[in-house]
């Protein structure tokens, strides 16, 4: 992945940050809600992320 950068949405890096502060506090309420948080956010950018095709061909 050289030269890509990863670019947070406002809604994941606000879900890292309410993480963090769950870890920092020890709430691990706010930990779990801020995981799942980022569990949904994730799986919702993984299927719109089309799936990279083979490069190899199959017709001969």
């Amino acid at each position: 992945m050289a030269g890509r950068r990863k670019v947070l949405s406002p809604d994941h890096t606000r879900a890292l940050i309410k993480e963090a502060i769950g870890i920092i506090e020890g709430d691990q309420a706010i930990q779990a809600e801020a995981a799942a948080e980022i569990a949904a956010i994730e799986a919702a950018h993984t299927s719109l992320t089309p799936k990279a095709r083979s490069k190899r061909s199959t017709h001969r």
